[in-house]
């Protein structure tokens, strides 16, 4: 199969606001002078310091020195900021916005993006791309890494959004039911992204589905294909799927004959083989609104309505025998009731579970004093998507 090279997104017509400007900019330095405190100042601490720098300021210190530019391009620096980004995540605010390509006289869709630190005080970014798709046909798959993915009718697309870039992926293949199941993870072990596909590729109608896989593996600065797996998906699934230790996970749509039956369906990336996970034992309501997580590295199972205001975690302990743990009992009561439904935890740091209230507020909650606190002043405005995001010059290819 040729390899596609992935094909450029350009940015819409109309300028975008301008980013604050950085508490780095104007300091500006001969390369002279650089190089006269070289010496004084070990290789080892100018990393430390360069590493905690915004990636926005790193751009700019490329083309201070030699010395500067080596150091902020060699692996292990790459290594180190990354870590200490994934550690220090930023809030990823996102609005998409029907418009009118004038030239064209095509509708297409301008995405807003705006990143902020925790506390609010600071505005890391802000700009705008435009996607050739129409607004109601454009979803965002979860993700709190470096790297975002969107999709419509018309295929995938990435964004790293430190370094305002995003490309369209190589063409997917075709479903014949016109629904979208898809999940996305990164793979620390080898660097690397990926994108898996599930779709109906039945032509009969007297066939209930029949579900093809497929799965994109991308690299930084590298060109990506799909590859077609030969095992197919035994069910229909709901939600996009969640990526723990190189196992694809996804709730099952289809009927429940018993509480007892598989509740999730799970695809292995080494093996390239399909499995089901059984739900908690005699809890799981399949009429629920349940929804599955990641949060510290674990497969977590979410319970918004079988108690009444309250969110029940379980997380699963033990991947061979299927083990899940109740471990989280989280009171609601200081949310409307059209809101419970709404509400999904995104990640767990520091003792506290972070939570996306429908993209109007941001919310933690204390694990050890049971509390929640409630950070709606930092998402004022009406956003389409919340998610985490940590800066990386991760290259998509588009050069």
């Amino acid at each position: 199969m040729m390899k596609k090279k992935p094909s450029s997104v350009t940015s819409p017509p109309s300028p975008s606001p301008s980013p604050p400007p950085s508490q780095y900019e104007n300091d500006a330095v001969s390369e002279d002078a650089y190089a006269m405190m070289g010496p004084t100042l070990p290789s080892d601490l100018i990393t430390s310091i360069l590493s905690r720098l915004p990636l926005k300021s790193l751009g700019k210190f490329k083309c201070v020195s030699k010395q500067w530019l080596h150091t902020i391009t060699d692996p292990h620096f790459v290594s180190t900021r990354r870590s200490f980004s994934l550690h220090n995540p930023n809030l990823l605010l996102l609005k998409k916005t029907p418009v009118l390509q004038e030239t064209h006289m095509k509708k297409c869709t301008r995405i807003d993006f705006c990143s902020l630190n925790f506390d609010g005080s600071c505005k890391n970014l802000e700009f705008s791309l435009c996607l050739s798709d129409d607004e109601k046909n454009i979803e965002m798959l979860p993700s709190k890494w470096d790297i975002i993915c969107f999709v419509s009718e018309n295929g995938f697309y990435v964004c790293n959004p430190s370094t305002q870039e995003m490309v369209k992926l190589p063409e997917a293949s075709c479903c014949t039911s016109g629904e979208v199941n898809a999940g996305m993870g990164y793979v620390k072990e080898r660097d690397e992204y990926v994108l898996v596909h599930l779709f109906d590729k039945s032509l009969d109608i007297h066939v209930d589905y029949d579900i093809g896989c497929e799965v994109l593996r991308l690299g930084d600065g590298k060109d990506c294909e799909w590859k077609v797996m030969e095992a197919n998906c035994p069910f229909v699934v709901r939600g996009w799927g969640v990526l723990v230790n190189n196992v694809f996970y996804w709730m099952i749509w289809d009927e429940y004959d018993h509480p007892g039956d598989e509740a999730i369906v799970s695809f292995d990336l080494e093996k390239e083989e399909f499995g089901t996970v059984l739900p908690p034992e005699g809890c799981f309501d399949p009429h629920g609104v349940w929804s599955l997580v990641e949060l510290g590295g674990n497969l977590c199972l979410v319970d918004n309505a079988t108690r009444p205001f309250t969110m029940d975690i379980w997380v699963m302990k033990d991947y061979e025998n299927q083990r899940w743990v109740w471990d989280y009992s989280i009171d609601l009561n200081g949310y409307s009731n059209d809101l419970l439904k709404f509400i999904i935890p995104l990640e767990f740091r520091d003792g506290k579970i972070l939570m996306d209230a429908k993209q109007e507020s941001l919310d933690y909650y204390d694990v050890d004093n049971k509390g929640i606190k409630r950070m709606d002043h930092l998402i004022a405005g009406e956003w389409t998507w919340l998610r985490l995001y940590t800066e990386s010059f991760f290259s998509l290819g588009s050069r």
